[in-house]
């Protein structure tokens, strides 16, 4: 493989430098006039470039320009699109607005500054180049980075079996979405799945749905959460059961998993109520599913690694810094909508522009608030953006058979709000945010253990 990096700035040059020398034949140069140049001489040997990292942010041409100027010459030579040279978009803020400009520019993807190893197999293996597989055998100790680089070799080579997202979920919107949906017609499809409606009579016995006498059969299950709580109920009851194992270590980290996926579903379905949205339970399904990406690498990396603990910190780490742009080609191959997708992507960015999809903007919120309710293994970040651990993050902490008591910080939770785009973007009063805080958080960690 033949690498052009293009960078101004010598340290992240020499990173990428760094990190591709082992992947091919690497020229770097400094800015677009340069590359240009390398460009032209590459087309005069006849020996092109397969990969271009192009830094979005460079004096005189930038990034994106020098995109659109190579992607309108490969138009005018008439090469075809398969032939095209890859190119990878390297920014050091995370602004979906600049991302969205480049993928119309005709990027194939992008990176965040710092550059990490695992990301970079990420988005090389998507682009569909091939990678020698990691020797690990000299080694006396399995490094997290080059565990999870592994395992992303092996998902984009097909080693790795897909999760499975149950139908009835699928029939049921096709349901709702046809005329006069009818109960019985509902039932029809639910008992399909056995597990799926047995559980789904616990749900309706839950504290989100009861009434003064438990229900104890599936029809009656059926009439009391009605045709759109029982969309959202098996939607819910068939991403947890993505995330079981019988594993004990991996079931107590997809226990954590699915209870933040749970908190960021049930948050951001408030939030978009408060905003008016028509689309509840789609936002719903969104926030269950926008950490797919972490419950298959978790599980794929136990299955390869049985010996190295799931629960270590940079492992977990790893795993976080890959598992956006993981989860949304994840997604992509489950056959999820272009929006799902994209929820899956961009989630965890920190600027928002005017345009942006609103179901993004309340996931990305939610997502950042379940921090501050005790609902997130990853916490808060540091000077360096690395996410750190902290103790107490699990939320289902329980003390003498009774959820404990949570109090939340008004100042501090103020003080956060005050610096979230999307919060700004969906023009939400904080207050209002607050007491939205105040009253789901006890809510969440109940019903979480319904499903």
């Amino acid at each position: 493989m033949k690498i052009l990096i293009v960078d101004d700035e010598d340290i992240s040059k020499n990173i990428l430098l760094s990190k591709m020398a082992h992947m091919g034949t690497c020229v770097a140069v400094n800015n677009a006039k340069e590359a240009l140049e390398e460009l032209d001489k590459a087309k005069t040997d006849n020996q092109p470039f397969d990969l271009i990292t192009l830094d979005v942010a460079m004096p005189g041409m930038g990034g994106q320009e020098l995109l659109e100027h190579i992607r309108k010459n490969e138009i005018k030579n008439k090469i075809p699109k398969d032939d095209r040279v890859k190119i990878l978009m390297i920014t050091s803020r995370m602004n979906v607005g600049t991302i969205n400009a480049c993928i119309k520019r005709g990027c194939n993807g992008y990176l965040t500054k710092p550059v990490s190893q695992t990301q970079l197999i990420q988005s090389i293996s998507q682009m569909g180049f091939e990678l020698e597989q990691a020797e690990n055998s000299g080694e006396k100790e399995l490094s997290s980075s080059s565990g999870v680089a592994e395992i992303i070799k092996r998902f984009y080579s097909g080693k790795i079996i897909l999760p499975v997202f149950p139908s009835i979920v699928k029939e049921i919107e096709e349901l709702m979405a046809g005329k006069d949906p009818s109960v019985d017609d509902l039932a029809k499809i639910v008992e399909k799945d056995l597990v799926i409606s047995g559980k789904l009579i616990t749900v309706a016995n839950s504290s989100l749905y009861k009434g003064l006498d438990d229900v104890n059969s599936l029809n009656g299950a059926l009439v009391r959460l009605g045709l759109k709580h029982t969309l959202a109920a098996c939607s819910a009851l068939a991403t947890r059961n993505l995330f079981d194992s019988d594993n004990e270590a991996l079931k107590i980290e997809m226990d954590k998993l699915w209870v933040h996926s749970f908190a960021v579903a049930s948050l951001a379905r408030r939030l978009a109520e408060e905003k008016g949205f028509d689309n509840l339970d789609t936002v719903f399904l969104m926030g269950l599913v926008h950490d797919i990406g972490k419950m298959l690498l978790m599980k794929a990396f136990v299955d390869v690694y049985p010996d190295v603990s799931i629960s270590d910190e940079s492992l977990q780490l790893a795993i976080h810094e890959i598992h956006t742009t993981f989860g949304g080609v994840l997604l992509k191959k489950m056959h999820f909508s272009k929006q799902i997708i994209k929820i899956a992507e961009f989630h965890h960015w920190d600027k928002f522009e005017g345009n942006t999809d609103k179901e993004l903007l309340v996931i990305s919120l939610a997502d950042s608030l379940t921090r501050l309710l005790g609902f997130s293994v990853l916490s808060k970040k540091d000077e360096d953006n690395t996410p750190e651990f902290e103790e107490g993050d699990l939320a289902l902490e329980v003390e003498n058979d009774e959820v404990k008591k949570f109090e939340l910080d008004h100042d501090k939770i103020m003080e956060e709000l005050s610096g979230v785009s999307a919060l700004k973007v969906l023009d939400l009063d904080p207050e209002k945010v607050f007491s939205i805080l105040e009253q789901i958080q006890p809510m969440i960690k109940e019903n979480s253990r319904a499903f």
